[in-house]
């Protein structure tokens, strides 16, 4: 296989994996998944919401941040769409920038419509690709006029 081919799988074989440590994040919030959340995470990792001053700055920071996220959302619908991936596979880096369009329940029951976009840098400094840094500028937030039913009837389950 020559050197071109290479580099250009090794690309393919990190973009992949960037979308589904991307996918997991929002898989881990949304099924209050605390292992598969925090493994997208290197441990000097960075994860601001929208406010810099309250962003967490490592792993356990993280984790504190999530839990009391999970109080405060009794619902949430994460879809990350939009991905721009730019990697650099000499020194196991990369960065991206994706929409989020989301939907969520508070603790009060006020149904949410939200849509942001993500600003995320990673590497693979552990042989697997992580989160350095993950900020989110949010666009809105609001309330749903008509909301959807919390009863259990009216939900589809598996």
């Amino acid at each position: 296989m020559s050197k071109k081919l290479e580099a250009r799988l090794l690309e393919l074989e990190a973009r992949e994996e960037i979308k589904e440590v991307m996918a997991n994040y929002c898989h881990g919030i949304d099924k209050e998944d605390e292992p598969l959340f925090m493994d997208v995470w290197e441990e000097d990792a960075v994860w601001e919401l929208g406010d810099p001053s309250s962003a967490a700055n490592n792993k356990q920071e993280i984790l504190e941040k999530i839990q009391s996220n999970w109080k405060s959302m009794f619902e949430n619908h994460h879809h990350t769409l939009n991905p721009v991936i730019e990697i650099d596979i000499d020194n196991g880096t990369a960065t991206a920038v994706a929409d989020l369009k989301a939907t969520a329940t508070n603790a009060k029951g006020v149904p949410l419509l939200i849509t942001a976009t993500y600003y995320d840098s990673f590497s693979n400094r552990t042989g697997k690709w992580r989160f350095t840094e993950r900020k989110l500028r949010i666009h809105y937030m609001t309330p749903v006029l008509e909301p959807w039913s919390n009863t259990p009837e009216s939900r589809i389950k598996p």
